[in-house]
């Protein structure tokens, strides 16, 4: 029988048990009086509230799987009529999400193995949630059989370390593995998805056609980028004396504020509609192309679909000689071929977040427009100095890698949505260069002047100081104190 989670290193008082139950009792009927008090409390109220009751929603699915553990070990579950331990949940949980229902009841079951202590003692400490434990599990069985020799909870508690950055992270940790360990592996089902893909439509009633596509993960990538590229919100500005006179706007139009005049016409697409959009505007360019009635696009269209990836020097440089892409007096073979990679060799990330293996990147830098940049490389200057106002070029591309998505605290937007922001202003002495750069999304843009916001650039990133006065206001204004 496997060892009941309650035998951990601290267990409660005696007593302590029945004094919780009837906690657990009063805060739950205390529940249904919220909603009616919300009105009482002021905006710092609502924000504890907030914070306090998804802290104490996450943290109440931790204790329901050990719960569902102990459930097991006891023989409860085998015991009552339940089919097993997601169906027994259910019925104590009427009312709940489905999904949680399942996630609780499968990584319960897990705990009730002697072998996942360490996610038993994970859920008891906070240090990792039931959604991170749940993807965990589910990875480790496609780690394991490719480090034979690597410890089973070593592994576990990698993944588990990795808590605060969500399930996503955790599935992109076994490909980057996948990639140092077992590239070919990779390779292959990058392949098999390949052999796999289909695109099909059907009529619906309504008169609308739905689309259905399965992708590769590689091909799914230069779609999604192209997508999310082409979908940003394009709020419609009116026209001010303020919006056309700043001298600090990157765009040549000067920030749009968020009150007064000059204030955007919020974008009324849903995110769904903007990317139908964005597919039309795709294929409606690239039929011109093919019928010869469109020139190849240029420009910003032509610049937004481009993918960024980042890959160690060695993998990439050498992959894409060996395809002919780089001459022998290219001047990224005059990089130090001792440099340390960046990133786990034989993996690339690119600006979306997709992380996929050299020989699909590799394909994409031969058959696609995608921009090979590797960290250290002096290919290009990353210094426009006082002669140009905007960021473009290889210099946007740099801050893009840098940055990768929004640099306001918070915000992940992606790079095709977001300004390059002057940190300090052009007008005010600001260069244009990498060190006085940070990408702001148009919302951020908007704040970040309103309120006049500085922050710190560093080789790595942006840091942002909130403390509002610290950007000047016009030319000839010193910042606040």
């Amino acid at each position: 029988m496997a060892r009941p989670t309650t035998d951990i290193p601290r267990p409660a008082a005696p007593g302590a048990g029945d004094r919780l139950l009837a906690s657990l009792r009063e805060f739950t009927s205390a529940l249904d009086e919220w909603p009616g008090a919300l009105w009482q409390l002021d905006e710092a109220g609502l924000a504890q509230v907030v914070g306090g009751m998804l802290r104490v929603s996450s943290r109440a699915e931790n204790v329901a799987a050990l719960a569902t553990a102990d459930a097991l070990s006891r023989g409860t579950v085998a015991n009552s009529t339940a089919t097993g331990a997601p169906a027994w949940v259910a019925r104590q949980a009427a009312g709940v999400d489905p999904t949680v229902v399942r996630r609780v009841g499968a990584v319960g079951v897990e705990c009730a193995d002697p072998r996942n202590q360490v996610v038993v003692d994970a859920l008891a400490d906070g240090s990792a949630g039931v959604p991170v434990a749940a993807a965990a599990l589910r990875q480790l069985p496609l780690i394991l059989p490719q480090l034979p020799t690597a410890d089973r909870d070593d592994l576990l508690g990698r993944y588990l370390s990795l808590s605060d950055y969500g399930a996503k992270t955790l599935r992109e940790l076994t490909t980057r593995i996948l990639g140092e360990y077992a590239p070919q592996r990779l390779v292959r089902d990058e392949e098999r998805q390949q052999e796999c893909e289909s695109v099909y439509w059907a009529d619906l009633p309504s008169g609308l056609t739905r689309f259905v596509a399965e992708l590769s993960g590689g091909h799914a990538a230069v779609v999604k980028h192209a997508l999310r590229a082409l979908s940003a919100p394009t709020p419609a500005p009116q026209p001010s004396p303020a919006s056309t006179n700043d001298p600090d706007s990157d765009s040549g139009t000067g920030p749009l504020l968020e009150t007064g005049a000059g204030t955007p016409e919020r974008d009324p697409r849903t995110p769904a509609k903007r990317r139908a959009d964005a597919l039309v505007r795709l294929v409606d360019t690239a039929a011109g192309v093919l019928d010869g009635t469109t020139p190849r696009p240029v420009g910003e269209f032509g610049g937004t679909a481009k993918i960024l990836v980042t890959m160690d020097y060695a993998t990439l440089y050498e992959g894409l000689r060996n395809a002919g892409r780089l001459h022998q007096d290219s001047q990224l073979g005059s990089h130090d071929s001792q440099s340390g990679p960046t990133y786990l060799p034989g993996i690339g990330r690119t600006t979306d977040g997709d992380y996929l293996d050299a020989g699909t990147l590799r394909r994409l830098a031969c058959d696609a427009d995608l921009i090979p940049a590797v960290l250290g490389t002096d290919s290009e200057s990353l210094d426009a100095g006082r002669a140009r106002r905007l960021f473009t070029g290889g210099l946007r591309t740099a801050i893009i890698h840098r940055d990768q998505h929004c640099t306001f605290p918070g915000c992940d937007r992606p790079p095709d949505w977001c300004d390059a922001h002057h940190v300090t202003p052009w007008w005010a002495g600001g260069e244009t260069t990498l060190q006085n750069a940070a990408l702001l999304c148009a919302r951020h843009h908007t704040i970040v002047h309103r309120d006049l916001l500085t922050a710190k650039v560093t080789t790595t990133g942006v840091i942002w100081d909130l403390t509002p006065g610290l950007m000047p206001s016009r030319p000839g204004r010193r910042p606040a104190a």
